[in-house]
């Protein structure tokens, strides 16, 4: 491939948004038993419309509070702490194990509730990229040839590769894989968290085409890649599964479990959402396949020509912004899907962005002063505009709380209606 025909492929790579993962959380709901006492000369058949009209009332009251609480809007907050930190307008902020992981190009900080630094770990990198999953946060050097690998007591390990680093994921228990840019041909490699090697494939660029993405899997064992290869005047994307466990080993010896080819639509950004489903944004479709195994298509969303300006994604539910059509009176347009393919919810968004992403229960956006948060059913949870420039918002481990990260501050505040009376 020529250096011209490389940048070309560049400027279709994803949206600027990194990949993230969260944490399932275990939630109960403890609902009050209705007992009825019911008189010795009550007939049976009253007794059952006693208790089926008590069913009844139960049932409305459940879905009334149930639609109550994920409609409801917070239209005030309290600063509950605020922490000077050092000014740094272009370092990456992710939530990471319920604080935050503060990346540069000279290290890396983990950053509790109140905005305090944990521990840090300092290295010198171009680009860093950062990719997250459970307890497992990789940095990655684009460009370079530096990969560091954490959890939540800091540095795991790290180590320099023999080539440059085009890409990376990370799996729930460490494992990462990386795409490295050779000469003449790519490798895809993958390492455990103590940087030891596990597999390596190598692709040509003239017979496979060019890696455009990976995607790992929570346990590690799968593995989705993105190759487009530019065949004369066309451009056609093949996605490709794999498996390195005891699976693939018996299915046949490069561990290909199946693949899929499309000559007109190109996929920049690929996800593992949980173990067995991943998700394709392409930039005319998005295709989620199910993969316990082998993988099956699942569904398929046609994107309508419309320009996926940034996309999100968890284990329920899908979706992107794109720019509002011009007879409208809104700037964005969100559309969100469920993972059978299906419209859920839509809305507008008139604020500025530069950051959009799914926690399990909501949608957070961020961009310049501006904040807003969406329930997945679309309907809008909580925004305001700051007086400061808002690099990045993330969910507090504590309800409704959330930690702002500005220039020079942090602060962790917690949504309130409007009605409510001011701290004093």
């Amino acid at each position: 491939m020529t250096k011209e025909t490389t940048e070309e492929l560049n400027k279709k790579r994803k949206p600027a948004f990194g990949k993230r993962r969260f944490e399932k959380q275990d939630r109960t709901q403890d609902t009050d038993s209705n007992i009825i006492e019911v008189t010795p000369g009550m007939s049976g058949r009253l007794k059952l419309l006693i208790l089926l009209l008590v069913i009844l009332i139960a049932a409305v009251t459940i879905v009334s509070v149930r639609r109550y609480i994920s409609t409801r809007e917070y239209r005030a907050y309290d600063v509950v702490t605020s922490t000077e930190t050092s000014g740094d307008n272009i370092a990456n902020y992710v939530l990471f194990s319920d604080n935050v992981l503060k990346v540069t190009k000279d290290g890396v900080s983990y950053i509790d509730q109140s905005g305090n630094t944990v521990w840090d770990c300092s290295y010198s990198m171009k680009m860093p990229q950062v990719v997250v999953n459970g307890d497992y946060a990789a940095v990655a050097d684009l460009n370079g040839r530096d990969v560091y690998v954490f959890n939540k007591s800091g540095k795991v390990s790290n180590q320099t590769l023999n080539y440059d680093i085009t890409n990376i994921d990370v799996a729930a228990q460490g494992v990462y894989v990386v795409i490295l840019s050779g000469e003449k041909e790519n490798y895809i490699n993958a390492y455990d968290k103590d940087s030891k090697n596990i597999y390596e494939m190598k692709t040509s660029i003239e017979n496979s085409g060019y890696p455009l993405d990976i995607a790992i899997s929570d346990d590690g064992a799968k593995l989705f890649t993105s190759y487009v290869k530019v065949d004369g005047t066309s451009v056609p994307d093949y996605l490709a599964a794999y498996n390195f466990g005891s699976v693939g080993q018996n299915e046949n010896a490069d561990r290909l479990m199946g693949g899929f080819t499309f000559d007109d639509t190109i996929f920049p950004y690929i996800d593992f959402v949980d173990n067995d489903t991943v998700v394709c944004f392409g930039d005319n479709k998005i295709v989620v396949y199910a993969m316990s195994e082998k993988p099956s298509e699942k569904a398929e969303i046609d994107l309508e020509n419309r320009e996926m300006l940034g996309v999100f994604a968890n284990t329920k539910y899908l979706g992107y912004i794109t720019a509002d059509n011009e007879d409208s009176d809104s700037r964005y347009h969100i559309y969100i899907y469920d993972m059978s393919g299906k419209l859920t919810a839509e809305t507008d968004y008139n604020n500025s962005f530069s950051n959009i992403y799914a926690t399990d229960d909501e949608l957070i956006i961020s961009g310049e002063f501006d904040c807003s948060i969406y329930y997945l059913n679309g309907a809008r949870k909580f925004a305001t505009t700051f007086n400061k420039n808002l690099i990045n918002i993330v969910p507090s481990k504590n309800k409704l709380e959330y930690i702002a990260i500005f220039e020079n501050e942090t602060q962790v505040i917690k949504l309130k209606l409007k009605n409510e009376k001011e701290k004093k």
